[in-house]
């Protein structure tokens, strides 16, 4: 039998058997369809935002899940050489994948936030070391496909005026901004299944469906021109062993991932 998703939550689950749970979640993920997972059950052990270990936990998290996208977003968005026609959108994406993931010092700052000035600037003067190698990648792959007239538009040695242009025109810097604000909401919807432990199992299950609708909407929307949601099992699995492993190293993040706004 086929339960309307206000029914499943409507449920009296104490009293459903696991088997009959396993359906009735199975169920709820069918609502939710493409390819976002369902978390790992480890998910549901997060420490609660008032606890001690909430802060060393999300901030290795918060890196991971930064580090995964900067290694698989670029790769599926510059896919095609025409990506590199319109540098509007071409160059902010290089940016992003020059910078090193931010980790947080305290509990409201997990990632970069396009509204903190300094955290900006901070994450453009992370993006100089890496810019010009990715350049010289970049160059490289449009000479290679007959594309010399594009490929000066990406010389290596244009990095530095590359970089104020996404910092001071506002296309790029809308599109820059695009990314980093969607990794923050990507990290608040983990934070948000913290403590989920001490829950019901109705109200766990309310936070998991919230969770993929989350993911969902913010992957199809990461970027102008680009469905980035079948990334989504190998960004899970990347904050997932982030997660496991935390107990594993003392819960430090990767120190050279650097934090607070010292560089």
């Amino acid at each position: 039998m086929a339960y309307p998703l206000k029914l499943l939550l409507e449920l009296d689950w104490v009293r459903i058997l696991p088997a009959e749970l396993d359906a009735l979640v199975g169920e709820m993920q069918v609502i939710i369809p493409d390819i976002i997972p369902e978390p790992d059950v480890s998910w549901l052990r997060l420490p609660a935002e008032r606890s001690a270990a909430f802060l060393p936990t999300f901030a290795r998290i918060s890196v991971a899940l930064q580090s995964a996208l900067r290694e698989r977003v670029p790769p599926l968005y510059f896919h095609s050489l025409e990506r590199f026609d319109d540098w509007k959108s071409a160059y902010p994406m290089l940016v992003y994948q020059a910078s090193r993931p931010f980790r947080g010092r305290v509990r409201s700052e997990l990632t970069y936030d396009v509204l903190n000035p300094r955290l900006m600037a901070l994450l453009f003067r992370r993006a100089r070391t890496n810019m010009v190698s990715l350049l010289e990648q970049a160059e490289a792959r449009l000479l290679a496909g007959g594309r010399s007239e594009e490929a000066a538009h990406y010389s290596s040695k244009r990095a530095p005026e590359i970089l104020q242009s996404v910092q001071r025109l506002s296309a790029p810097r809308r599109c820059l901004y695009r990314l980093v604000r969607s990794e923050g909401v990507l990290v608040e919807a983990m934070v948000d299944l913290s403590g989920s432990g001490a829950l019901t199992v109705k109200e766990q299950a309310r936070r998991l469906v919230a969770f993929r609708r989350k993911w969902q909407y913010q992957l199809r929307r990461l970027y102008p021109r680009g469905d980035f949601s079948e990334l989504a099992p190998a960004l899970l699995e990347a904050a997932t062993h982030a997660w496991l492993s935390v107990g594993d190293s003392g819960a430090d993040p990767d120190p050279e991932a650097g934090g607070g706004f010292t560089e």
